[in-house]
């Protein structure tokens, strides 16, 4: 199921057909974002809106999704159609092979009343099956309509193909502007050719086409001239080339509509815009929009203005304190693109409602919209007095979330947890949709996205929809540490100790050993290491910026979700390598790093109702981490904060080397342990999510790990004994 967000977190536009397309018309269905002209979708504001399960999918990477009765796929184009072809599943658990629901695609000539062309009642199977259809030469508009949905059941659609039907007997008015079909009502920009060539062709195989009228109209018309037009008559098949010369000699931008009245009885007028510029830009516009209404909140911002007379379009930037920084005539910006320290936020035409993202909490931002008219190089902005507006994120809410709790309440770990624990659970598998979508990611250009591994700074950029591949979930407290570490419990899926990283060179490598500072480094990536502390234990280094986060993480963890036979304590009670996570390590970077505004904004995001709706009480409160031992999840009367104490909760280890053949190995794999000396060991294979896959006890000196069931990637071996003698090992299952 979808899972619902607060609707400010969305680009929130007016529910509207889009564009005519021309035919053939072509979608991949890979992304609900930016759909080809002519494509309109209803799949809900929030939640996930494509499958990448390959049964679903024709054509990698992505279906589109539908889950709720009432969603749909419409498709409105220009010409006449004839076959349809489209793939689609129905989706059901593991096991299910019998899909139910009802599914119709419905024909209409205006958009508005419907007949059902297919109808899919139960008739769906779990796997991508290609069906074909045809539609009438009237129709204008395809629609691919959820009627019922069944709960356990949804749908999934792939490549819809709608082909023109080939030329009939009728005369058939085609217009075109340098070998692209035009649609009727469009507007066509020409940039600054001042002879327009317009190719009519008469689309028929047995009638002429007979043009009665050919006209220019508007209030710039008499800038514009027919050169070669006049009443004429075309044979099937064949066509001819109108020009429309532009006569005026000022700079700027002149506007005209050609209109062809003929015996065309589908297309009787035709109509087209012909948007020209006289020299090197566009007409500067007069008037900048008003009345810019921003609102806030500490991870997000959204806007809207009252647009201006004669003002194409928009440019929206945004910076961090006041920016004299302007727009360059010429150029055309995009979305994540920077004008100095200002960055673009939207681009566009009237009436929009603009989002802001990489927003952070107590911080000051200026907001300025310029309008401008044109396009590309013609583009012409007024940057005289743009509309403007400072606004200032507010910090932390907790409002009255803890009531009268403080430090000196010797009940503190007990009332935290009665406050904390209580929440709303997002699911594993929802982590992109909620954090990623909706927080971490921020727009670049190129319709790209960028998004930054937390412990290392690295920046992965991406075109949406986003896919774990290069980057994963972190779980920053792992979760062979957890007492309890099933997928489906709460403490596997809480956002508050998810984070994005770089899953080969940072995930794969912190694994499940402690954090901490290194004395030596072995491999960094960026600037997160993997080396030895200070008493020559294996460890784990974040970037500055995610220590003190990563502490309060750990710290959450622990104060939510401790309980008898689910013991979740740092160091760890689990009996293997892992256990000697240092608490006084994390209490000293709780110290020094406190709060960021990111990761304010990251809590107060997810602490919302529509998300997980609870808090991190220890960003809150960073002090409070000093009245707990976490060791027993006990209160420590005075507080501790670390300082220079040494932790005598911390359970030295020595590793030893293992000898793992082949590595990497497609079945297979040989675990020589004489470096054990034949004492009992704990075995655990942990995947990179850090599930366990395999464990046992032995006292052989030689394992065979078969791993015929395994997923192909990266595992890590994990062995030790009772006196604490460790080892740790990298595989590859290939």
């Amino acid at each position: 199921m979808k899972k619902y967000i607060i609707a400010i977190l969305t680009l929130t536009v007016s529910f509207g057909l889009k564009a005519q397309g021309t035919l053939p018309m072509y979608f991949d269905c890979n992304s609900n974002l930016n759909p080809p002209t002519g494509w309109t979708l209803s799949q809900g504001a929030t939640g996930n809106f494509t499958y990448s399960t390959a049964a679903f999918v024709k054509s990698a990477p992505n279906a589109l999704r539908f889950d709720l009765t009432g969603e749909y796929a419409l498709a409105f184009w220009s010409g006449k159609a004839d076959t349809i072809t489209y793939w689609m599943s129905g989706t059901a658990a593991a096991g299910v092979t019998t899909w139910s629901g009802n599914v119709s695609v419905d024909e209409s000539t205006d958009g508005t009343s419907w007949s059902t062309v297919k109808d899919h009642l139960n008739d769906l199977g779990v796997s991508t099956k290609m069906y074909t259809i045809r539609v009438k030469p009237s129709s204008r508009y395809i629609r691919f309509y959820y009627k019922s949905k069944i709960s356990g059941f949804n749908l999934a659609l792939d490549d819809v193909t709608i082909k023109p039907a080939t030329a009939g007997d009728a005369p058939e008015l085609q217009v075109s502007y340098i070998g692209k079909k035009l649609i009727h009502n469009a507007t066509v920009k020409t940039g600054n050719d001042t002879l327009i060539p317009l190719k009519v062709l008469n689309n028929s195989k047995a009638a002429e086409l007979n043009i009665s009228n050919i006209q220019l109209s508007g209030n710039q018309s008499t800038y514009f001239q027919l050169v070669n037009a006049a009443q004429m008559k075309i044979s099937a098949g064949d066509s001819t080339v109108i020009q429309v010369k532009l006569k005026a000699t000022i700079q700027g931008t002149y506007n005209v509509t050609l209109v062809i009245t003929s015996n065309d009885t589908l297309n009787n007028p035709f109509s087209v815009t012909l948007s020209t510029i006289k020299g090197k830009f566009a007409s500067e516009p007069t008037l900048q929009p008003k009345a810019l209404d921003i609102t806030v909140n500490p991870w997000r911002m959204n806007g809207k203005f009252t647009v201006a007379v004669g003002t194409e379009s928009y440019l929206v930037v945004c910076s961090k304190g006041s920016s004299t920084d302007l727009p360059v005539d010429g150029v055309q910006y995009q979305r994540g693109q920077y004008i100095g320290n200002s960055r673009v936020i939207y681009v566009g035409g009237n009436n929009m409602n603009i989002d802001f993202d990489n927003i952070v909490a107590n911080t000051n931002y200026v907001v300025r919209v310029f309008g401008f008219n044109g396009y590309g190089t013609f583009t012409n902005y007024l940057t005289v007095a743009p509309l403007e507006q400072s606004v200032t994120t507010p910090g932390l809410l907790a409002g009255s979330y803890y009531g009268s709790l403080t430090s000196a309440d010797t009940m503190l770990v007990a009332k935290l947890k009665a406050i904390v624990r209580p929440h709303r659970q997002i699911y594993y598998s929802n982590f992109a949709s909620y954090i990623i979508n909706n927080f971490e990611a921020r727009d670049t250009t190129e319709g790209k996205q960028i998004l930054n591994c937390f412990y290392s700074g690295y920046q992965y950029k991406y075109t949406p929809p986003f896919k774990f591949d290069t980057m994963s979930r972190e779980h920053s407290y792992p979760s062979s540490w957890m007492g309890e570490s099933s997928q489906d419990s709460f403490n596997y899926s809480d956002l508050h100790i998810l984070f994005p990283v770089n899953q080969n060179k940072v995930n794969a490598v912190r694994s499940n050993y402690p954090l901490n500072n290194l004395k030596t480094v072995s491999t960094n990536f960026y600037a997160g290491k993997f080396g030895t502390d200070s008493a020559g234990e294996f460890a784990y280094e974040p970037r500055d910026f995610a220590k003190g986060t990563v502490a309060r993480a750990n710290f959450y963890v622990c104060a939510t979700y401790n309980r008898p036979g689910k013991a979740f304590t740092i160091p760890t009670d689990k009996q293997f390598l892992g256990m000697n996570q240092d608490q006084n390590v994390l209490k000293r970077w709780n110290k020094k790093y406190p709060p960021t505004n990111w990761e304010i904004a990251r809590m107060e995001y997810i602490a919302q109702s529509s998300v997980q709706n609870n808090r991190n009480p220890f960003i809150d409160n960073p002090d409070w981490a000093c009245f707990i031992d976490f060791s027993n999840m006990t209160y420590i009367k005075g507080g501790y904060c670390g300082e220079t104490k040494p932790s005598s909760s911390v359970k030295s280890t020595k590793t030893l080397n293992v000898n793992v053949y082949p590595n990497p190995s497609t079945q297979d794999f040989n675990v020589d342990m004489s470096a054990f000396n034949g004492q009992q060991v704990d075995v655990y294979v942990l995947d990179f999510y850090e599930r366990t896959v395999f464990e046992t006890t032995t006292s052989s000196k030689t394992l065979k790990l078969d791993s015929k069931n395994w997923s192909n990637g990266n595992y890590l071996l994990l062995i030790r004994s009772s006196n604490g003698l460790t080892a740790a090992q990298n595989i590859v299952k290939q």
